[in-house]
């Protein structure tokens, strides 16, 4: 087995958290996918291709040779409006618990 070969079958978590960490303080949201993977989450489906370069280029400096994935925002991602929590904690103020 090639020396290359052994490396890429022996990537550790380690070096996947260490990744993760270092796309973070770059300040992009990453989250670890179903598989273990790190994978950064772009603003809009638009910029995929510009947060790809990106993150091929901070991996590239760190030396990084695992998978990892960018994506677009899903429906669930989004946070709660600011509005809505708002509403809640009036409603909650008056003794009344009715949802948002």
């Amino acid at each position: 087995m090639k020396k290359d070969e052994k490396e890429l079958d022996q990537i550790s978590t380690t070096d996947k958290l260490k990744a993760m960490k270092t796309l973070k303080e770059a300040g992009l949201k990453v989250e670890f996918s179903s598989s273990g993977v790190p994978t950064v989450i772009c603003a809009s489906a638009s910029d995929i291709s510009k947060e790809l370069r990106n993150v091929k280029r901070i991996l590239k400096e760190l030396r990084y040779q695992g998978s990892f994935g960018v994506r677009a925002p899903r429906k669930t991602d989004q946070g709660q409006i600011p509005e809505a929590s708002e509403n809640v904690e009036v409603q909650e103020a008056d003794g009344e618990a009715v949802p948002a």
